[in-house]
């Protein structure tokens, strides 16, 4: 078997001072990559910035390695990534959107601001540190970027924040991964699952917590950092050939997600249609037994054209 190999490559991972991205970011250092370890975490803190151990642990290991402490939740931080990255190393190869915490509540009582500071670091970091890597990886035609998704894109309580901020790279993954075509950039998303300090941090709250925490107990044992980043890697490495997937990373088992469409309730004609038709058609419009996989806003255009030909013809 090949191994995979990450030899002359610059990888950035956000989020790598613990838990996935501390595993990320040391497995390319083991693998040959230069990488940048980003996290904002422990800095100025008794026990020392969490990139900076990462680091020491990359270097002793005779890797290479630098730390950011750039906050990914701004313009400026996304770029200044990308800068140290250029500066150290030259060039840009794989991004890693990893960086997240959680400000967990039910919606009624979550504040604004809790709103804002997971969009900020979840979406719009992916799009502040992506942004000005983008541009490095276009210009040489090779680029790899991984979205950190989340299940919780499926729908969960007390986390709509980050469930949202979740879904959002989904979709910026199927944007992307469209651009990233004409210019070698492949992007993916992973929705991973794993015992992390996220969680420890921020245990589940709300009224299914403790259901969902029962589930995930009978697979703690196999939810490891290391099954998530079997998927992760292979995503950003050269090995990779897909673009636009999200995959599925749960204790050993991996498997594509999509966003389907079923085929719904197709009118002979739209002149007056009414309220009470869409009412006496809502079995056919919300049945999941029939459905298919649009891929691009242009899939689910085509599939209409081509039904509403039909139709037309009879």
């Amino acid at each position: 078997m090949d191994k995979i190999s990450f030899a002359g490559q610059v990888a950035i991972v956000t989020g790598a001072g613990r838990g996935m991205g501390r595993a990320y970011a040391t497995e390319l250092a083991r693998r040959g990559a230069s990488v940048i370890v980003n996290d904002v975490g422990g800095v100025g803190t008794p026990e020392g910035s969490w990139a900076n151990h990462v680091v020491e642990e990359i270097r002793s290991a005779g890797g290479r390695a630098i730390a950011s402490y750039d906050s990914v939740a701004t313009i400026e931080g996304g770029q200044a990534i990308t800068d140290a990255a250029l500066r150290e190393f030259g060039t840009v190869d794989i991004v890693i959107n990893n960086a997240g915490f959680l400000r967990r509540g039910m919606f009624e009582t979550m504040s604004l601001l809790e709103i804002k500071e997971i969009i900020d670091v979840h979406l719009m970091g992916a799009f502040y540190v992506t942004h000005p890597a983008w541009k490095v990886m276009a210009g040489k035609k090779y680029g790899r970027v991984v979205m950190i998704s989340s299940a919780a894109s499926f729908g969960m309580k007390a986390n709509s924040n980050y469930v949202a901020a979740k879904a959002g790279l989904l979709g910026l993954t199927s944007a992307l991964a469209w651009e990233g075509e004409e210019c070698g950039i492949l992007v993916n998303s992973v929705l991973p699952y794993a015992r992390t300090m996220i969680n420890v941090d921020r245990p589940a709250v709300g009224p299914d917590a403790t259901s969902v925490v029962g589930l995930q107990k009978q697979l703690w044992p196999r939810m490891t950092v290391e099954s998530v980043s079997a998927a992760t890697l292979y995503l950003a490495s050269s090995d990779c050939t897909i673009t636009g997937q999200a995959i599925s990373a749960l204790a050993g088992r991996y498997a594509r997600t999509s966003l389907t469409l079923n085929k719904g309730w197709l009118r002979k004609d739209v002149e007056g249609i009414t309220i009470e038709e869409f009412r006496d058609h809502l079995g056919e419009i919300i049945d999941s037994s029939r459905t298919f996989e649009p891929r691009s806003l242009s899939g689910e255009l085509e599939d209409v054209i081509e039904r509403v030909r039909a139709i037309e013809q009879k």
